[in-house]
């Protein structure tokens, strides 16, 4: 990993000291879509008042969780000056999704990585169930159809189905300002979800459906609260 820079060290250094409140967090969110997820972040932090200097926000990496990752890797080896870092991807089918987690839990292991937040938001089956959680309040779980369709495409011919999405196209966000009342609904179904599947027995990260999105909307959220004091 780079050295960090000295402006980051200074950060750090004033964080030491209990300054925080003056040096707010870098924030990194690595997506697996190129358009659906990036689309939705840029617009909750324009929402929010938050700088593109401060939130960084890319989709280049691939679909698959393992490129996200790779994806998220690269670009911190190039500028790791961020407190926290996000990796966006959905379960669906990928055979790589297991193995981008097991990355992510030990990049908090290493040295290089110590002090900074580092987590998986994941969505099962996909980025759409978030979007759901604005709407509805159904646990009905995703499976791959019998025909051969992906649990992805189920949750999106779901979604079509209420009002506010019967138009949704999927590689943007065009209903974000209409969701905006939904969220903090949307923010206490994700949580609610994960709770209740963990109660059951569920694996942590397949909780059928989930979404962990709400974490990160929440932690940007607080970081627009912070700028909004200094």
């Amino acid at each position: 990993m780079a050295r960090r820079s000295f402006r980051a060290k200074y950060r750090k250094e004033l964080k030491r000291r209990g300054a925080d409140r003056d040096v707010p967090d870098r924030v990194l969110i690595v997506t697996e879509g190129s358009k659906t997820e990036p689309d939705y972040f840029r617009k909750l932090i324009a929402e929010l008042g938050l700088r593109t200097a401060q939130v960084r926000i890319t989709g280049d990496g691939g679909s698959a969780p393992v490129s996200v990752v790779e994806d998220g890797l690269r670009i911190l080896q190039q500028d790791p000056d961020f407190e926290q870092v996000y990796f966006v991807f959905d379960r669906d089918r990928h055979d790589s999704y297991d193995g981008a987690l097991d990355t992510i839990k030990g990049l908090g292991k290493k040295r290089a990585y110590k002090g900074v937040t580092i987590v998986a938001v994941t969505s099962v089956p996909c980025f759409e169930i978030w979007f759901m959680m604005h709407v509805s309040q159904s646990r009905k779980p995703y499976e791959s159809a019998k025909t051969g369709g992906s649990p992805g495409s189920a949750v999106l011919s779901d979604l079509k189905k209420t009002d506010l999405f019967a138009c949704y196209e999927k590689g943007e966000c065009a209903q974000f300002d209409e969701i905006a009342p939904f969220r903090d609904d949307a923010k206490s179904r994700a949580g609610l979800f994960l709770t209740q599947a963990q109660e059951e027995g569920t694996t942590e990260f397949h909780e059928n459906p989930s979404t962990r999105v709400h974490l990160v909307v929440g932690a940007l959220e607080t970081l627009s609260k912070v700028n909004r004091k200094i």
